[in-house]
């Protein structure tokens, strides 16, 4: 309290005492007039003090209810600020309403960073009565799912199934889930984690597809492939350089015999290499440069019978039986030879699959939803080793001899410039790639 505040209150109080003085006084003396006179002057010096002191609490008070409710509507003029305690008051509440600010921006930018996701993200709050509330929910998440953006978790609850049971444990869990959405079945790979406060207790929920941790995969892959081309390329190039300068050396001294059956020798090794760098370069070219697709109405049906014909003698020759039934016309939009070579490549993988294998058999199968195609391709070949699941997309990986190690990546590339997706299964005896067209 301000000196002037206090040097009032004393005043006043001091005026009050003398009042009283007076109608004791008054009273004693019998001087009943003057009494009931300073009496009325007495209760009129009480309520001026009361009016003066409610007056100076009622500004703090205000303050106080805006501190208490986290409402900064409430403003202390310039006036009122000469008041050190006003004053004060005034800066505490200029303070809590940065920090709001800040907390409120803080907030934001959290809410935009999940957002910007593309794994699916659910943090549930728990207080310590028990009750959970949504703390924050992605875009992503709801997508996968296919529910409404709720943020009642009883609402909630009732929309995402049977993911409800791996939530409730309230733990820290990883696991491959298999959830029902609108009647097809999804896999993805949960991750939840607990973390504790003084007054809640939150659980966040991660969700990712299987693709989206195949394709993690993948980007890990890739550096590695930089670290495989840079190899390839500087192992071409290092023995070139040295039969070059050896080259040079010699044609400087007297050609003989065998002088010139060294330079021969030399000049073929060179040759051959080169060649090899060639031809590494040109199936890096077929990746980098892909053309993007002209699409068309066309019909898948029709392209699969097309080019199961191309392939008609070698499955003849190899005894290879061919299962597609379909017949009646499914159409997309796409580029009729770009998916005819990712047809003669996944084709070609299940012949090389098949190779030993009694009563080999690929097996074809469309199917069509509201705005997706599907297109399976299996076999029940040799299958696909839990060693190399992971790098069978990435270039110049193959398991053939006569391999360039470029044809999966072809073709996942193609069917992503499409806007669909490509993922396989395997197992012993049963080998499946699905290809989906989005319409």
């Amino acid at each position: 309290m301000g000196k002037q505040q206090l040097t009032q209150i004393i005043i006043r109080i001091l005026f009050i005492v003398v009042n009283g003085v007076l109608i004791f006084f008054t009273y004693s003396k019998g001087y009943i007039v003057n009494t009931i006179g300073v009496s009325f002057l007495f209760v009129f010096q009480v309520f001026l003090f009361v009016d003066y002191v409610s007056k100076q609490f009622i500004d703090i008070e205000k303050s106080l209810d805006c501190l208490l409710y986290d409402d900064y509507s409430y403003s202390i003029s310039k006036e009122k600020r000469r008041n050190p305690m006003q004053n004060k008051m005034a800066l505490l509440l200029e303070k809590h309403r940065k920090k709001s600010l800040l907390k409120t921006s803080e907030a934001l930018i959290l809410t935009n960073i999940i957002e910007s996701l593309e794994i699916g993200i659910l943090i549930l709050r728990k207080s310590t009565n028990e009750e959970i509330e949504i703390f924050q929910i992605n875009n992503a998440f709801t997508n996968f799912l296919k529910t409404p953006k709720l943020y009642n978790w009883n609402l909630l609850q009732e929309k995402i199934g049977s993911l409800t049971r791996f939530i409730s444990k309230w733990e820290s869990v990883k696991h491959t889930v298999t959830i029902d959405i609108n009647g097809n079945k999804e896999n993805f790979f949960l991750k939840t984690s607990v973390t504790q406060t003084n007054q809640y207790e939150y659980l966040i929920v991660s969700l990712e597809t299987i693709q989206q941790l195949i394709d993690k995969k993948e980007k890990e892959a890739w550096y590695k492939l930089m670290n495989v081309m840079s190899h390839e390329i500087i192992n071409t190039i290092t023995p070139i350089s040295s039969l070059a300068e050896n080259l040079d050396s010699l044609l400087q001294e007297e050609i003989d015999d065998e002088t010139f059956l060294e330079i021969s020798q030399g000049l073929k090794i060179i040759k051959r290499r080169s060649h090899h760098l060639t031809a590494f370069v040109n199936n890096y070219r077929k990746l980098a440069e892909l053309p993007l697709p002209q699409k068309e109405k066309i019909d898948l049906t029709h392209v699969i019978q097309h080019t199961l014909m191309l392939f008609e003698q070698e499955f003849s020759s190899k005894r290879i039986e061919i299962e597609f039934n379909n017949s009646f016309e499914i159409g997309i939009n796409a580029d009729k030879q770009q998916i005819e070579q990712v047809l003669i490549n996944l084709l070609s993988n299940c012949m090389h699959a098949l190779v030993g294998i009694k009563n080999p058999q690929i097996t074809i199968t469309l199917s069509q939803e509201i705005n997706r195609v599907h297109l399976k391709i299996s076999d029940n070949g040799i299958g696909i080793s839990k060693e190399i699941k992971d790098t069978i997309f990435v270039p110049y990986f193959t398991t053939r001899k006569d391999g360039s190690g470029i044809g999966l990546t072809l073709s996942k590339s193609i069917i992503e410039a499409h806007n669909g997706s490509i993922r396989f299964k395997s197992k012993t005896g049963k080998t499946s790639f699905t290809i989906t067209f989005i319409n």
